[in-house]
């Protein structure tokens, strides 16, 4: 099958699944607390299921949709939840069936007026939505801001178009069907030494694109400054990644 155009994660799912933050138990808490029913969940986008085990705790079923083949490979098993390649913009679940629908770091990827489209056919009446994502690594001022330069200045003209809505824009200017609630704020940590941090890198799809055009993995191109920024490679540091995202409920919904 070729790579969807969407699809920026298939080559290194492997490495993604292993060193992408995981996102807080509170979030899934929080966004179940959203919802009068709890019968079916729609992760959008659901790469290796992270999101969607999470939901499976809080919701009878979920269904999990995914466009790349290698991502849902190496998905989390779980007796609730199906995994389907499907793209989010056209969706096979039926009208009015779902209580929530989620995307995680995945919603600026979408064609968002087809995306809605379908999050609002599949909704239930006062069905939520929820949206999240994250921007750059937090660890220490040194390593950070050799991350920073690598992210906005080495591999500025590497990122997709999206890139400017998530990472810089923190969905601020990311289109949403629904008048939105406050959220409390969330965010993913881990626990990294040196060389995870590097490959958390590595899953970038800027670093990808840089790959594919240059055959050397930039990332090594960092690899000196980062451990003087570091110290001992083996000394585990505390990554956080701040969330930013957008909750909203279908009975607000206004046609765009």
């Amino acid at each position: 099958m070729s790579q969807h155009p969407a699809d920026h994660f298939s080559h290194q799912a492997d490495v993604y699944a292993r060193y992408r933050p995981t996102y807080p138990k509170s979030l899934f808490d929080y966004l179940a607390t959203l919802c009068d029913e709890h019968e079916l969940a729609w992760d959008c986008a659901t790469g290796n299921g992270q999101a969607a085990v999470e939901l499976a705790q809080r919701f009878q079923s979920v269904y999990a949709t995914d466009i790349s083949e290698q991502q849902l490979s190496h998905a989390t098993p779980s007796p609730n939840v199906t995994y389907k390649l499907e793209s989010v913009e056209d969706c096979s679940l039926s009208d009015a069936s779902v209580d929530l629908v989620t995307a995680a770091t995945a919603a600026h990827w979408f064609n968002a007026s087809e995306y809605h489209r379908q999050v609002n056919r599949v909704l239930k009446s006062g069905g939520v939505l929820a949206v999240w994502s994250y921007a750059e690594s937090e660890i220490d001022p040194e390593v950070d801001k050799v991350v920073m330069h690598f992210s906005r200045g080495f591999l500025k003209d590497y990122w997709p178009q999206s890139w400017q809505v998530n990472i810089v824009d923190h969905y601020k200017s990311l289109p949403f069907p629904y008048p939105l609630l406050e959220t409390p704020a969330f965010k993913a940590t881990a626990e990294y030494n040196l060389g995870e941090v590097m490959n958390y890198l590595r899953t970038w799809s800027s670093v990808q694109r840089y790959v594919e055009q240059h055959g050397t993995n930039p990332v090594d191109l960092i690899a000196n400054e980062l451990q003087v920024a570091w110290g001992d490679p083996q000394q585990r540091k505390t990554v956080s990644w701040p969330l930013f995202m957008k909750v909203g409920r279908k009975a607000d919904y206004a046609k765009q």
